[in-house]
């Protein structure tokens, strides 16, 4: 768990994101209607829980950088299904691990040392 002050812990195979704070330019003045879709994973849950009673690894960690996917406008059409939770100031991103596209260069090559 990051260093917040709430206890926050994700079931299955649900992650906690915190999107990162996009800064806009203060000399060219920037309309920025773009959804979030990087963060860093804050929380990481135990995992799906498998027929044979074990439960299935998270292929993401607490700390790695990802970029995920994005919710249309009409959130009928789409199947990425996030939530979003607020505490004091800070926003977070309830998700699937499989709504992960990927993780940052420096992240995997980090994890995947022996392929490298």
């Amino acid at each position: 768990m990051a260093n917040v002050d709430f206890i926050l812990k994700p079931m299955g195979e649900k992650i906690v994101v915190r999107p990162d704070k996009r800064i806009l330019s203060s000399v060219i003045i920037v309309e920025n209607k773009e959804a979030d879709n990087m963060g860093v994973v804050v929380a990481v849950g135990p995992g799906k829980k498998l027929p044979n009673g074990r439960r299935e690894a998270m292929p993401v960690n607490v700390g790695d950088h990802v970029r995920f996917g994005t919710m249309s406008k009409n959130a009928q059409d789409e199947y990425l299904k996030f939530q979003e939770y607020f505490t004091n100031d800070e926003r977070y991103l309830i998700m699937s691990w499989q709504d992960v596209c990927f993780l940052t260069e420096e992240d995997y090559a980090e994890k995947n040392t022996e392929l490298v």
